[in-house]
Order: structure tokens, then C-alpha cells, then sequence
């Protein structure tokens, strides 16, 4: 019986042993990261660097885009303006942000798909992952009131006086001007390009005759009185605020004219993350007041799944590379940038 006892006493004394035991390595045992669940984030605050001033249009794009996100994500997205390097600051700044869904950026496409075929740039295109497409604005082809009639018009005087012309853009390098001379050179015509500091100072240029024809915003009140004669536009098919305008493909010319902008996240960031965003945002702008904002300012959403979008700014990566690095538009483009 005592033996029996003192068996029992010793059982129970092991097994208190290795419950301790277990419990100690239990408490030293560091604890796990939790990963980004999918019906979780956001977490927290989100912000969405603008690499532009405060005040203009893509600024206004996205403080709504910033405004309307707070409802459907159910945390607050604010916005920081980092200017500068032709939108590659605020782009550069992003890059190195940590990969986790909160930093993002809403641009135009300059600094993702154009900039660094000119120069060498803090970060390159395969560091930035396209989230989802925003809006675009679509561009046209205008000229002075009584100048031309239409493009064939236009383009039979250009051939038969060639260098004759001028032609402005607000941008040296920008998409206007990359527009501009790529239907310049499908036209087989020659003109002389004009930089401006801006729309505003090409737009007066171009209503007082000092250059002959432009690609500008088809949201333009000299558009509307007449004042500007729109010859061809550059969307997929005849807009319906300029329904008697052609497109570029209509005359015979593969000629894209829009300035669209996206919302883009660092490279790494966790797929079910990017998912959540691209729902989200795609929610965003088919939102009415979304819409009835964008439409004001002649902006045009186009939602768009994760792998269209990434598939049309990588075609837009390699158009804008073929036309700056190895066409003749190219190199006109390159020189006037370093008159």
C-alpha cells in the first residue's frame, strides 16, 4: 500500500514536471508575426502621395479618390503633395516606402512610364506595382478658327510646305509633345515645335496666331465658342462632348492622346492587399459623385482588374520607349530638350 501510494505521489510529480516545462517554453517561444489578413486591411491611416502641387486637377483627382476611399475602406486616406523632377520625387519617395498597402500614389503617367526613357532615374519601372486606373483625359488636335477645314487639309499643306508650320506643346518631352510628332512622322510631314511653360501660355499663343496648331484638353471652353477648331482627338472612339470630331484612327493614324492616371503601390506589397485595392478603387470611380466630378474636368474612369491594368501600363511603358528611344520623333523630342 505505501509502496503503491509513493508510485502515485512520483506520477503526479513528473506529470506537474513536464506541464512546467511546456509551459516555460511556451512563454519564451517568441510570438508570431500576424500577416495581412484579407478582410482586414486597412488597419490604419493610408496615404496616397501626389507627386504634383497642391491645387490643380490631378490634385483634385485625388483628394476625391482620398475622400471617397474613407467610406469604403473604412479608415482615413490622406494626401501628401511631393513635387518636383517632373513627378519623379513623389514617385521616388514611394518606392522606398515599405511594401505594406500604406503608401500609395496617384499620378498621371509620366513618371511611370515616360520619364525614365529620357534619363536615369532613383528607381526603376519594376519597382512600382499599377494598382488599379483611374481616369483619363483625352486630348485633340486644335487649330485656330478659319486655319484648316480638317486634317487631310492640314496635312496636304504641310507636305507641300514642309517646315512651314509650328506647332506648340506646354511640355517639352511630355505626352503632347510625344503625340505631336508621332503623327507628325505617320503623316510624313515636317513643323516646327514651340516649348511652353504650361497650357495657358501655348493656349494664348495658339488663339493669337503665333503657332498654327496644338494637341490640347478637350474639355476647353475655345472649343466650345469656336474660337478653337478641334481636327482630330485621340481616344479609342468620337467623344461624346465632341461628337463631331474624328479620332486619329478614324484618318488613318495610330495616335493615342490620353493623360491617364492610376493609383500604384511599391513593389512587394501582399497580393491579397493589391486585390483589396483594386476592388475598392474600381468601386470608387463608379461612384456618382465620383463621376459627376470627373466629368466636369473632361475626366473619363476606366476601372479596370488588376492584370488589364498592369497589362495596359506595360504596354504604354513600351510605346512611350519606342517612340522616345528609337523613332525619329525620338530623337526631335531629345533635341529640343536640350536647346
Amino acid at each position: 500500500m505505501f509502496k503503491q501510494s509513493k508510485l502515485s505521489v512520483l506520477v503526479v510529480a513528473l506529470v506537474v514536471m513536464v506541464m512546467l516545462l511546456a509551459a516555460g517554453c511556451a512563454a519564451s517561444k517568441p510570438a508570431e508575426k500576424a500577416s495581412p489578413a484579407k478582410g482586414k486591411y486597412p488597419e490604419k491611416n493610408v496615404q496616397i502621395i501626389v507627386p504634383v502641387p497642391a491645387g490643380g486637377t490631378t490634385d483634385a483627382m485625388a483628394r476625391l479618390i482620398a475622400q471617397l476611399a474613407q467610406k469604403e475602406f473604412g479608415q482615413t486616406f490622406f494626401i501628401t503633395n511631393k513635387p518636383g523632377g517632373a513627378l519623379t520625387i513623389g514617385a521616388a519617395d514611394m518606392v522606398k516606402s515599405p511594401p505594406d498597402g500604406y503608401t500609395l500614389m496617384v499620378t498621371p503617367l509620366g513618371p511611370i512610364v515616360m520619364q525614365m526613357h529620357y534619363r536615369q532615374l532613383p528607381y526603376k519601372y519594376e519597382d512600382i506595382e499599377p494598382v488599379a486606373y483611374s481616369s483619363a483625359v483625352y486630348n485633340v488636335l486644335a487649330v485656330p478658327k478659319g486655319k484648316f477645314k480638317d486634317a487631310k487639309e492640314m496635312i496636304a499643306f504641310m507636305k507641300a510646305n514642309p517646315g512651314k508650320l509650328k506647332y506648340g506643346t506646354p511640355a517639352i518631352g511630355g505626352l503632347p509633345h510625344i503625340a505631336t510628332e508621332n503623327f507628325l512622322l505617320q503623316a510624313g510631314c515636317d513643323a516646327k515645335g514651340v516649348g511652353f511653360n504650361g497650357d495657358a501660355d501655348m493656349l494664348a499663343a495658339l488663339l493669337g496666331g503665333h503657332i498654327d496648331f496644338a494637341i490640347i484638353g478637350t474639355v476647353n471652353e475655345n472649343l466650345k465658342t469656336g474660337a478653337l477648331v478641334g481636327l482630330a482627338v485621340g481616344s479609342p472612339s468620337r467623344l461624346a462632348n465632341q461628337p463631331n470630331i474624328p479620332t486619329f484612327k478614324e484618318l488613318g493614324y495610330d495616335v493615342s492622346t490620353s493623360i491617364w492616371s492610376g493609383i500604384f503601390a511599391p513593389k512587394g506589397t501582399p497580393v491579397e492587399v493589391l486585390d483589396r485595392l483594386n476592388a475598392g478603387f474600381n468601386k470608387i470611380v463608379k461612384d456618382p459623385e465620383f463621376l459627376e466630378k470627373a466629368a466636369k474636368i473632361g475626366e473619363m474612369p476606366n476601372p479596370m482588374s488588376r492584370a488589364d491594368f498592369k497589362a495596359f501600363v506595360d504596354k504604354e511603358y513600351v510605346s512611350n520607349r519606342k517612340i522616345i528611344n528609337e523613332s525619329p520623333a525620338g530623337e526631335r523630342i531629345k533635341k529640343m530638350m536640350t536647346k
